[in-house]
């Protein structure tokens, strides 16, 4: 048996938030003593606190709702055959591509895992994957009119997040930083990446990977270098991840369904009720350019607007960050 299925077994005996003596677990899992240590300090490396108490054994510092395709299609009402659910991977983008390169997909397929080695944001940043705390998605779409078809894309994606997080749970000051981050409170909550491969026959494979943070240990948020916030810091009650998971599929689904159909231009209106820095100052960093503004929205393919010199100039995604205009908010 793997290491990472022996993990995965010894997190479902934890999970209940109980305490399990080193022999019990052992016995269950068909292991001596000392592999139990040494799977113990495993789950350290993952993010998952686990309390050692003499005498009483081992214990999780909170019980873990393990994600459940069965709970998930519950709420999301998608056919199962849509949805596969994963422990520890090392990027469900790059599983997922690998997967559409073996066998053909449905539109909205998903890959969703408890945890990430190698989860990756924009400009090739890591995505802190901490295990069974957050919510880490890749999903599968395919354009039929091809690459021109993707330009507003992760807008749209973005829009669908915010709005579960709005309309869902009611949590205020929901807002969207283009091209692709989510934000509560100016705090980033969630991090979308897409990657986009032109096929043969002219369509587009969109691969399309998200993060949110749910409930985020401080311990696996301290290499982050911008605010950040998460889901359950707003919500009076511990927020149903299954459930959740469930919704955002649903939302995305639904979203791209009608993007592909009619592009982002149906979106623009919304996008502005979301938008972080509609009508505000900001700064674009185009390498080593820099670019200062008023932030106008965007038009109807996604491209940003912003005002400079008296004029309107549209820009483009690619590798353009955009801040506020000290410099100081990501």
């Amino acid at each position: 048996m793997k290491i990472e299925q022996r993990l995965e077994q010894l997190i479902k005996l934890l999970s209940d938030g109980e305490f399990h003596s080193g022999e019990a677990l052992g016995q269950a899992m068909s292991v001596s003593r000392a592999a139990i240590n040494q799977y113990i300090e495993k789950l350290d490396e993952l993010g998952i606190d686990v309390f050692s108490v003499s005498g009483k054994g081992y214990r999780l510092a909170t019980s873990i709702e393990l994600l459940n395709a069965e709970d998930i299609t519950a709420t999301s009402r998608l056919p199962k055959n849509m949805l596969n659910v994963s422990s520890i991977v090392g990027s469900t983008n790059d599983d997922l591509k690998q997967l559409s390169d073996t066998q053909q997909l449905p539109q909205g397929y998903a890959i969703l895992a408890e945890a990430q080695t190698q989860g990756r944001g924009r400009r090739g940043k890591q995505w802190i994957s901490p295990f069974g705390t957050n919510l880490y998605i890749s999903l599968y779409w395919r354009l039929e009119e091809g690459l021109g078809r993707a330009m507003g894309l992760s807008l749209a994606v973005g829009l669908a997040i915010a709005r579960v997080l709005r309309e869902q749970l009611d949590i205020e000051h929901v807002a969207v930083k283009w091209p692709n981050d989510v934000y509560i409170n100016n705090q980033k909550v969630a991090g979308i990446l897409i990657d986009i491969d032109s096929l043969d026959d002219g369509s587009a494979r969109c691969v399309i990977g998200i993060g949110i943070n749910l409930t985020l240990p401080e311990t696996a948020a301290q290499s982050i270098d911008q605010a950040w916030t998460d889901v359950n810091s707003h919500l009076a009650l511990p927020l149903q991840r299954n459930q959740f998971a469930g919704r955002i599929h649903q939302y995305l689904v639904s979203t791209l369904e009608e993007y592909e159909n009619a592009g982002f231009a149906q979106f623009a209106s919304l996008w502005r009720q979301y938008d972080k820095f509609d009508n505000k100052p900001v700064r674009l960093l185009l390498g080593e350019r820099k670019v200062d503004g008023l932030c106008r929205g965007v038009d109807e393919t996604g491209a940003l607007l912003v005002e400079v010199d008296g004029g309107v100039k549209r820009f483009f995604g690619g590798e353009i960050s955009v801040r506020s205009a000290d410099a100081t908010s990501y």
